[in-house]
C-alpha cells in the first residue's frame, strides 16, 4: 500500500515503489495470524519469535545472526533525573550490528536469498550500509554500497570488516535491478519495516503483554515509529493484547537558522542542528505514516536540540551504562522538558526506545567533553600529529571566516586549487580527525542537504601560532 496515495498493487519484487506516484510503500494488513500467547513465548526469543507476522519463510530459508531479544531495562536512576517514576529503556544498541535495523535486515536477506539474488546495492549514511554489509556476507551476496561523505568512521569500518565494495556517493545513477541479480536498498525497503515491528512485539511482551503509557521513539524516516503502532494493532487483531492505551511520542531535532558572518543569516539557509550521527537515514520516507500514528494513539511530538543531545547522551551514560549513540539520546533529551511542561504525567510508564550504540560514532566520546582532550592510554589513541599542507591550511583560513560546506569551500579555494568534491571532503575529515574542525550543523541548499563545518579552538590555535611564524620568518628575511 503507497503511504501517499494509498494505491494498492500487488507485487513480487523486493524493491518495490507505488506504481502511480512512486512513493514508498508498505506491506497492507493481512488476516491475524492464529497464534496464542503460550505458542510465541515458547519459541527462542528474537526476532523470528514472531514468525507468525512476518513474510512467510521457513526456519531453513532464514538468515539470522542472532538479532532481536534487546532487553527492556528498568532505568530508576534516570528516572529521578529527568521527573519519572517508572521509565524504562528498550535498548536497540544490543543488535549484531548496533541497531535497530538488523530486525529489518534479517528479514529482507532472508527474502533476498530465497529469490537467489546475487548483489545488494545501497546508498547510506551509516546505520543501514552497516547491517545490511553484514547480513549480507551472512547470506553469501554481495554488497555493494554507496556511502555519503559525512558516514562516520565506525560504521565505514564495520562495512569493510563486512567485506562489503565501498565508494563514494557520485552522481550516476543507481543500478536497478536486473533480471533478478541486483537488488537495490533503501530505507523505505518494506520488507525492511516488517522485521522493524518486532521492536514492538517484544517490549509488549516484556511488560507481561500489555502496552505502557508512552513509547518515546526517534522519527527519522519515521519508519520504526509507524511499525511500533503496526505491532500494537496486529496484536490487538490476534487478540493478544487488550484495549488498553498507549500512546506513541515522535523525538525530532529542531531546526536553527544559520547565522553568517555580521549575524546575518547565510543566504537564507535553515540549518537543522545535526543530530551528530544519523541513526537513521536520513529522507523522511514516512513521515505521514508517523504522523498518522502519533495521531491516531493521542501521541506528541517533541523537539530537541544538539546541545541537550550531547548532554542526554552523557546523562544515560553515567546513570544506566549505556553508551547509546547521540541521535538516538534524543528521546531521553526530549523527555525532562515534556515531563516539566505535564506533557508526559510522572507517575506513568514511559519506554524510551535508543536505537544505536554510541560506539557507532567514533566523535561521540569527544563531543561529551568540553575540549578534546588526549587520551591517556599510549599513542595509538591519541590524537594524530598533524599534518597540514597548503590545501587544508586554505580551508582552515576560510573556516576561520564563517562556517561554509563542501561545495562552497571549493568554490571559495578558487580555480588554481583544481579539486574533486571526494578530495575536498577527504580533507575535511583529515582535519576533523586533528580536532581542527567540527560539524556544526547541515543546511538545505538547491534541494540537498550539505554538512556545514566550523573551526575548534584547536584550529584557532593552530592558525595563530602559524600567523606567528610567518611573521617572525618575514621578519628575519628584512
Amino acid at each position: 500500500m503507497c503511504v501517499q496515495c494509498s494505491h494498492l498493487e500487488e507485487s513480487e519484487d523486493l524493491d518495490v515503489s507505488c506504481e502511480r506516484c512512486g512513493s514508498a510503500v508498505v506491506v497492507a494488513d493481512r488476516a491475524a495470524p492464529r497464534v496464542t500467547r503460550a505458542q510465541l513465548e515458547d519459541q527462542p526469543s528474537g526476532v523470528w519469535r514472531y514468525r507468525a507476522f512476518l513474510p512467510s519463510l521457513s526456519p531453513e530459508e532464514t538468515v539470522s545472526l542472532g538479532e532481536g531479544g534487546t532487553p527492556l531495562l528498568r532505568a530508576e536512576r534516570l528516572g529521578r533525573e529527568v521527573g519519572l517514576s517508572n521509565l524504562l529503556i528498550k535498548d536497540e544498541s544490543r543488535n549484531p550490528t548496533g541497531s535497530f535495523m538488523d530486525r529489518g535486515s534479517t528479514v529482507l536477506l532472508s527474502l533476498t536469498r530465497r529469490r537467489g539474488i546475487k548483489e545488494c546495492v545501497c546508498i547510506t549514511t551509516g546505520n543501514l550500509g552497516a547491517s545490511l554489509a553484514a547480513y549480507c556476507a551472512r547470506a553469501d551476496v554481495r554488497a555493494h554500497l554507496m556511502i555519503h561523505p559525512n558516514t562516520d568512521r565506525g560504521k565505514l569500518y564495520q562495512m569493510l570488516a563486512y567485506g562489503a565494495e565501498i565508494e563514494p556517493i557520485s552522481s550516476r545513477p543507481v543500478p536497478r535491478s536486473q533480471h533478478g541479480r541486483t537488488l537495490t536498498v533503501t530505507a523505505a525497503n518494506p520488507y525492511l519495516l516488517e522485521g522493524e515491528k518486532t521492536t514492538g512485539f517484544e517490549l509488549i511482551q516484556e511488560l507481561g503483554w500489555r502496552t505502557p503509557d508512552a513509547i518515546v521513539v526517534p522519527v527519522g524516516t519515521g519508519g520504526h515509529l509507524r511499525m511500533i503502532w503496526q505491532s500494537i494493532i496486529q496484536f490487538r487483531d490476534a487478540g493478544l493484547l487488550d484495549d488498553s492505551q498507549c500512546r506513541l511520542v515522535g523525538v525530532q531535532v529542531k531546526a536553527a537558522r544559520l547565522r553568517g558572518a555580521g549575524g546575518r543569516a547565510n543566504d537564507g539557509l535553515v540549518a537543522r542542528s545535526l543530530p551528530l550521527a544519523e541513526l537513521e537515514e536520513s529522507v523522511p520516507f514516512f513521515r505521514k505514516e508517523a504522523a498518522k500514528a502519533i495521531h491516531e494513539s493521542g501521541g506528541i511530538t517533541l523537539g530537541t536540540n544538539s546541545r541537550d543531545i550531547v548532554a542526554a547522551t552523557s546523562l544515560l551514560a553515567k546513570t544506566e551504562g549505556i553508551f547509546a549513540e547521540p541521535s538516538s539520546a534524543s528521546v531521553i533529551a526530549a523527555l525532562s522538558e515534556a515531563v516539566e511542561a505535564g506533557r508526559i504525567d510522572r507517575t506513568e510508564t514511559v519506554v524510551c526506545v535508543v536505537t544505536g550504540a554510541g560506539l557507532k560514532d567514533p566523535r561521540a566520546v569527544s563531543r561529551l567533553a568540553k575540549e578534546a582532550k588526549r587520551v591517556a592510554l599510549g599513542e595509538p589513541y591519541a590524537l594524530p600529529s598533524p599534518q597540514i599542507g597548503g590545501t587544508k591550511f586554505a580551508l582552515l583560513r576560510l573556516l576561520r571566516e564563517r562556517p561554509s560546506y563542501g561545495y562552497e569551500l571549493r568554490r571559495m579555494l578558487g580555480p588554481e586549487r583544481q579539486m574533486s568534491m571526494a578530495s575536498v571532503y577527504q580533507h575535511l575529515t583529515e582535519l576533523e580527525d586533528y580536532a581542527m574542525v567540527r560539524r556544526k550543523g547541515s543546511v538545505l541548499s538547491k534541494g540537498r542537504e550539505r554538512i556545514v563545518y566550523e573551526l575548534t579552538r584547536r584550529g584557532t590555535d593552530f592558525l595563530k601560532i602559524a600567523g606567528k611564524l610567518e611573521r617572525s620568518e618575514w621578519k628575519q628575511r628584512d
